[in-house]
């Protein structure tokens, strides 16, 4: 239950994992990592509820940021829009399979710690290999030479959005449904799905954000829904003040907007530059960390299964561990 209240600790608590949303959200590195993390740390109540209004927050700077592609999809190019319901399809059934039967997995450090670790290899091979080659300018470039007959290497034209097939759709769909796991970054492993596609670089990371717009939409209506089928009142006001943590994270959902504006540009000047891969170095940190505090809060756990192996035992024993 909620016991807190107006706690000015709870205040700021929410305030920075708000922050920390909104950098995390549209950088590379895992936001929903990065709040089940702060979270334990900071002892937060419905850690997983805060983490949804927060991606709430980040989804309208994405409405905004990309109002004018979004309206372009919707009146100009019913083909983007008809790929982004398609690759919503599998990111659905994986994502919301994962939130009804495997809830705890959402809610789980340790996995968390590996899977940022995974994110890092995703970034460094993928997102490393593919930038030096799918964009425009290097394609047009080796046409260019091939005329000449100075070179001879060949590799398709990037796609854009009228190249894009369904089945691109439906992969990055379901690598951004497997995202739902935390540690997992959604924009990482989706950006890195578009150009392992050979997906234009800007179209890559258009694309990712265009298809987060219905999972992390449906999921806030959802978790929004349920809060105040959950909260005391009858009318909406009287739901709305019951409880103070709703005011709270609200505060939290904007903030969220607000940073998450920004780093959603810087993401885009980043992704242009292909210098999203040097994200990997911060996972391959926090990772372990979080492998490492993770053992740190299961000790009684995680001691016997060590000092079934003879010389980690003694290691244990010589550092005054065991």
């Amino acid at each position: 239950g909620r016991q807190m209240g107006f706690d000015p600790t709870t205040i700021f608590y929410v305030l920075v994992m708000a922050i920390l949303q909104g950098v995390a959200e549209f950088l590379p590195i895992s936001s929903s990592g990065h709040l089940l993390l702060l979270a334990n740390i900071f002892h937060l109540p419905d850690a997983l509820t805060l983490s949804i209004l927060l991606h709430a927050g980040t989804l309208l700077s994405v409405l905004l940021y990309f109002a004018r592609d979004i309206l372009y999809a919707c009146f100009k190019a019913p083909r983007v829009a008809g790929l982004v319901i398609v690759g919503s399809i599998p990111t659905a059934i994986i994502g919301f399979s994962i939130m009804y039967y495997a809830r705890s997995l959402e809610e789980n450090l340790l996995l968390a710690g590996c899977l940022f670790i995974v994110t890092g290899i995703i970034l460094m091979t993928v997102m490393r290999s593919r930038f030096r080659v799918s964009e425009f300018d290097e394609y047009y470039d080796q046409i260019e030479a091939n005329e000449e007959g100075d070179e001879d290497i060949e590799f398709p034209e990037p796609k854009t959005y009228e190249t894009t097939t369904l089945l691109d759709a439906i992969f990055i769909g379901i690598a951004q449904g497997f995202a739902a796991l935390p540690g997992l970054s959604r924009s990482g492993t989706t950006i890195s799905a578009a150009l392992a596609r050979n997906f234009d670089r800007e179209w890559a990371g258009k694309f990712s954000f265009l298809l987060s717009i219905p999972v992390i939409g449906g999921g806030a209506l959802l978790e929004i829904k349920k809060l105040f089928e959950e909260a005391e009142g009858d009318t909406f006001a009287e739901k709305f003040f019951s409880d103070p943590f709703f005011v709270v994270y609200l505060g939290g959902a904007v903030t969220s907007f607000l940073v998450g504006w920004f780093s959603l540009s810087i993401l885009m000047r980043l992704l242009r530059d292909g210098r999203l891969h040097h994200f990997a170095w911060w996972l391959f940190i926090i990772g372990p960390a979080t492998i490492i505090y993770w053992c740190h809060l299961n000790w009684e756990t995680v001691l016997p299964i060590l000092e079934k192996s003879e010389w980690i035992s003694l290691f244990l024993q010589r550092i005054g561990l065991a």
